[in-house]
């Protein structure tokens, strides 16, 4: 079975306003209703999970990429201030 472990590491990112937190299926509950909009699918594609489908979904991401020539990098973005998830960001490599 190929190494999946990923060249790079998400780790914790911290701007003025907000945090970035290496994506855990924890955020799930917290984040379900914030992406819940269908109008927010729009965009994204796909249509609103909830929180156990959400939290499936972030243990397959924080599992990394099975082709191990790809980095998955995913965060929760919250927003200090509010002490609340507002959403995610993704990169792909």
């Amino acid at each position: 079975m190929p190494d999946r472990s990923p060249a790079f590491t998400p780790r914790p990112l911290r701007t003025a306003r907000l945090d970035l937190l290496p994506l855990h299926p924890d955020h799930a509950a917290e984040l379900a209703p914030v992406l819940a909009d269908p109008a927010l699918h729009t965009y994204i594609g796909g249509e609103p999970l909830d929180a156990p489908a959400l939290r499936e979904r972030y243990a397959r991401w924080a599992a990394g990429s099975p082709d191990p020539r790809v980095v998955w990098a995913n965060w929760a973005v919250r927003l200090r201030e509010a002490g609340a998830l507002v959403g995610t960001v993704q990169v792909t490599a």
